[in-house]
């Protein structure tokens, strides 16, 4: 996993800011951090699609986007894109409600999203090509193991995941 932001009460409220307003330089924070944490990870690992990590669709719903989507949409854009990935928006959905995860344990969170998300069809034929996990933070990795867990039982190769921020490790 590559990130480049130390999560911090100031990425905190630059993620909420992002996530919750859609404050366009906070979105360009965000962006310049996942940029930044990609290229490094495609120099040292190697390239693959860019699978976003899905938001709950009742946080779709209350923002009016997903934020992980959109990144990963302009992380492909143009120039912005540092090597020859595809995008792939829309790549995994959640097959069930899970529960709000930052107020839960590390082995909670995991409970909470075990068997959560799943491949959907239509890009099920991409099997056995490999993919890089793209999200804004990674507190306990809950969501990234769930996220290689459906992937790789359709035959996904997982490289590894980037972020724009890193937690410290939940006790």
């Amino acid at each position: 996993m590559y990130s480049a932001i130390q999560y911090s009460p100031t990425a905190q409220r630059v993620l909420l800011a992002s996530k919750e307003s859609g404050l366009e330089i906070a979105d360009r924070l965000i962006f310049e951090s996942a940029q930044y944490a990609l290229r490094y990870f495609l120099q040292e690992i190697g390239e693959g699609s860019l699978v976003p990590i899905p938001s709950r669709p009742a946080m779709v719903r209350k923002r009016g986007r997903s934020a992980i989507s959109d990144l990963v949409a302009k992380l492909g854009e143009g120039g912005s894109r540092p090597h020859k990935t595809q995008i792939h928006k829309n790549f995994l959905i959640h097959t069930r409600v899970v529960r709000d995860q930052s107020l839960l344990s590390s082995s909670a969170r995991k409970l909470n999203l075990h068997g959560a998300l799943q491949v959907i069809d239509a890009v099920k034929e991409s099997s056995g090509n490999p993919v890089i996990l793209i999200d804004d933070l990674v507190t306990s990795g809950a969501t990234l193991l769930e996220a290689s867990r459906a992937l790789r039982a359709e035959g996904f190769v997982v490289l590894g995941a980037v972020t724009a921020c890193v937690s410290q490790p939940l006790r």
